[in-house]
């Protein structure tokens, strides 16, 4: 038995070309669903930070908040500046005294052995 090569004559036939088009309207229609759910996705989540973002700061204010944390270390590092003077100031004193002390006691000595 021959096969038919001619064209086809029956009207509810699938031809190749229509199984084509078939295929790729299907794939064009997945496509664009897909699309259209990554598409709410990616706005559900924007919508998310968009919020998060907005309690992180006060008042929804990234720059006043960045302003009040610069503000917050200058004044730390204010104060582990003072700190460090006062420490220092009081190592200064403690070595002048113990140095004082030192000549005291050497002083006492010295007219401790002058009166023997």
């Amino acid at each position: 038995m021959n096969d038919y090569v001619g064209p086809e004559r029956r009207n509810a036939a699938l031809t190749e070309d229509k199984v084509k088009l078939m295929i790729q309207d299907a794939l064009m229609a997945a496509l664009k669903a897909h699309e259209a759910h990554i598409t709410q996705h990616m706005d559900k989540q924007f919508e998310g930070l968009k919020a998060s973002f907005a309690q992180a700061f006060p008042s929804g204010d990234p720059h006043g908040h960045r302003l009040a944390h610069e503000k917050a270390i200058r004044d730390a590092t204010g104060w582990d500046k003072i700190k460090a003077d006062v420490v220092g100031k009081f190592l200064t004193g403690g070595l002048w005294v113990a140095a004082g002390w030192l000549l005291f006691l050497v002083w006492e000595s010295i007219k401790h052995e002058v009166k023997k």
